[in-house]
């Protein structure tokens, strides 16, 4: 599987970014995590980084900040009455909203945590080489909807886990740390974040930004 960052707020030289987040991931299935602020962002970086955001499976949101959301009218243009599963709490026009209340099977080989404190979810992919656990913003906690997709999954233990952990307290990262291989912090984790899995878990730590390509 491959996971292309279409947007972080980290940026990278010849893409444009915002504070935000949206992950193209291609493998069984094609399908957008998140969608940025706006569509500008996607359309720029997707041309450059020479992916398609047409011909999608489906898309899944985290949760309705629009940081995660703004782009999914743009995505809506190019994918004709796409499903979006989503958390309950709004919609995108041109899109066939799926709401997602609790864990379980979204696709073959694909789960979500379900809507964590009725608010916001995570997804799990499985992969030749592993479970690979995307996240928005993790308002819920990073570990507590990691732990909800290794349970609707049945694995024991993630190969990755990326996205962004909102500012987490070092107990967080430590219980990450617990049911992770790899762990990407991303979006809105913070630089004490990233240099404490770094210092303390440099083999497990992956550093990405907008537009980082990641093969699993």
């Amino acid at each position: 599987m491959r996971l292309t960052i279409l947007n972080d707020n980290v940026p990278s030289k010849g893409l444009i970014n915002d504070w935000g987040w949206s992950v193209l991931a291609e493998g069984k299935h094609r399908f957008l995590f998140d969608a940025d602020t706006r569509g500008e962002v996607l359309a720029h970086n997707s041309k450059v980084l020479g992916v398609s955001l047409e011909n999608l499976d489906f898309a899944v949101l985290s949760h309705w900040h629009y940081d995660h959301y703004g782009g999914f009218e743009y995505i809506a243009g190019l994918n004709l009455r796409l499903r979006l599963y989503a958390p309950p709490g709004g919609k995108v026009r041109g899109l066939k909203i799926v709401e997602v209340h609790s864990a379980g099977k979204v696709a073959d080989g694909i789960w979500t945590s379900g809507a964590v404190d009725g608010f916001e979810q995570a997804v799990g992919v499985e992969t030749p080489s592993g479970l690979v656990v995307i996240v928005g913003c993790s308002h819920p906690g990073a570990d507590r909807l990691t732990k909800a997709i290794l349970e609707v999954s049945d694995y024991e233990k993630a190969l990755l886990v990326i996205g962004g952990f909102h500012y987490p307290s070092q107990r967080t990262l430590e219980r990450l740390a617990q049911m992770a291989e790899f762990i990407a912090p991303a979006h809105c984790s913070g630089d004490s974040a990233k240099a404490y899995v770094k210092g303390r878990y440099p083999e497990k730590f992956v550093e990405v930004r907008t537009g980082s390509v990641l093969e699993v």
